[in-house]
């Protein structure tokens, strides 16, 4: 049997639906749908241990997974499924869920993107010479916005990131090359801001295609001055975070459509997930910040298995459960230190939901911002000098400021003891010596300007 696990960057729960992206929601109502999956970090950092390791973000110093040589007891999903006898590759053009971080570990091949071209240097060079912390900005921003959509056109450049239908290319090359069971990982930018699609997906949600400065432009002031956007400038965002999510559902459909054509459908295990959500403008925010609102914490999961009929399940998953999942999914042993569980099982009613899901990040504030969501619906997220928060999410969804129960409820006390238990658990693995990427090391901050989380 072989393996496709799809991940989309900055992809929500909500989006997978019938007027966004049509051919994805047809693919998970054929198939095995986890409609409570959370992310366990609220960006490609925190998230990627738990996809690729099953491990927590907070069990680690620093960022990505150990480099194997020095940390055996971290197993990869692409290692599990290699020493199984899986030919392995995978495709990404994020710094962050790359080699770079240790990420390749189990690939016979992984691709990264993020470095094909002097774009993203010259980039650096023009982000790092503008003077963006004080009054002059606001004087210099339109014509960065310019010069950025300029150099990406001298470039040869015109979109931020390799877009999902190059990356299925050449995955798709790669497959038809094996002579034995496959595991493929493809990692999808497109629904990452910048939102910048193909000028026919934003004509789906705008009135008119914006052009490349302007949609640039959007996404920096909604990520980095969210109390200047205005009400019609968010409803581009919108449109256009929409727009992008219509182009990755009809790459995902025509990827399926490829493994078909050639037969494979009927012998490959599918995978649907994302790293993480998307704020586009609720809690004043675009983009993913340091937070653990339910826009950026729940992603969709999907299985689509030969074996297993179509089904909904609404108990809570974690992303620290997929790399068990595929394992199961493959009659494949898990690593004996994965720290989730294959959510098969809760598919199956083997087991309950996962009674409790965990997210972390933040070395800066030691670990400060973390949340602990309980699967009835109730979770305390804390955010560090922001303060803490409690809502049950099933009755409160929006998570507003007067739905906060911190401190006044019995659930309260209940989730901060789970919480604080998970903080000292983490606390102790990282003592035991798991070290990824220094966070202090100039090539993480070079790669945070590049994915635009700095200015």
């Amino acid at each position: 049997m072989n393996v496709l696990l799809l991940t989309v960057d900055s992809l929500r729960a909500d989006r997978v639906s019938p007027e966004t992206m049509p051919a994805t929601r047809e693919f998970a109502d054929g198939s095995v749908e986890f409609t409570d999956c959370v992310a366990n970090g609220p960006s490609t950092p925190a998230s990627f241990p738990a996809i690729h390791a099953s491990r927590h973000f907070g069990g680690t110093s620093g960022l990505g997974i150990p480099p194997r040589e020095s940390d055996s007891d971290i197993r990869t999903l692409a290692e599990t499924l290699s020493d199984a006898g899986y030919a392995t590759a995978g495709y990404t053009d994020n710094h962050f869920a790359s080699g770079s971080y240790h990420y390749d570990r189990g690939f016979d091949a992984l691709y990264d993107a993020s470095g094909r071209t002097e774009a993203g240097r010259l980039k650096q060079f023009v982000q790092s010479n503008l003077d963006k912390d004080g009054p002059v900005f606001r004087t210099i921003e339109r014509v960065y916005n310019r010069a950025d959509a300029l150099l990406a056109g001298a470039t040869g450049a015109e979109d931020e990131y390799e877009r999902a239908e190059s990356l299925n290319e050449r995955a798709l090359n790669w497959i038809d090359d094996r002579d034995r069971n496959w595991f493929t990982w493809l990692h999808y930018m497109d629904a990452h801001h910048p939102y910048e699609a193909p000028p026919e997906y934003q004509r789906r949600f705008l009135d008119e295609p914006l052009s490349l400065s302007r949609c640039r432009g959007l996404s920096r002031k909604g990520t980095h001055h969210p109390d200047e956007v205005t009400d019609e400038e968010w409803e581009l965002i919108r449109g256009l975070y929409d727009a992008e999510c219509a182009y990755v559902d009809d790459q995902f459909d025509a990827l399926l459509d490829a493994l078909d054509e050639r037969g494979l459908s009927e012998e490959t295990v599918v995978v649907f997930t994302a790293d993480h959500g998307e704020l586009v403008g609720e809690h004043g925010h675009a983009g993913h910040p340091p937070e653990f609102w339910e826009g950026v914490i729940r992603v969709p999961f999907v299985v689509s298995h030969p074996d297993y009929g179509a089904e909904t399940v609404d108990g809570q998953v974690r992303l620290i459960d997929v790399a068990p999942t595929i394992a199961d999914a493959v009659d494949c042993p898990p690593a004996e230190n994965w720290e989730g569980a294959s959510a098969l099982a809760v598919a199956d009613g083997d087991v309950e939901a996962r009674e409790y899901a965990f997210g972390d990040v933040g070395r800066q504030v030691d670990y400060g911002r973390c949340y602990v969501r309980r699967a009835d619906g109730w979770k305390l997220l804390r955010h560090a000098d922001d303060g803490e928060f409690c809502f049950n999410v099933r009755e409160t969804p929006a998570e507003r400021p007067e739905d906060d129960r911190s401190g006044d409820t019995p659930e309260y006390d209940e989730l901060s003891a789970a919480l604080d238990d998970h903080q000292e658990r983490m606390r102790r693995l990282r003592e035991e010596g798991s070290v990824g990427i220094d966070e202090d090391e100039e090539m993480v901050e070079e790669h945070l300007r590049d994915l635009g989380y700095l200015e």
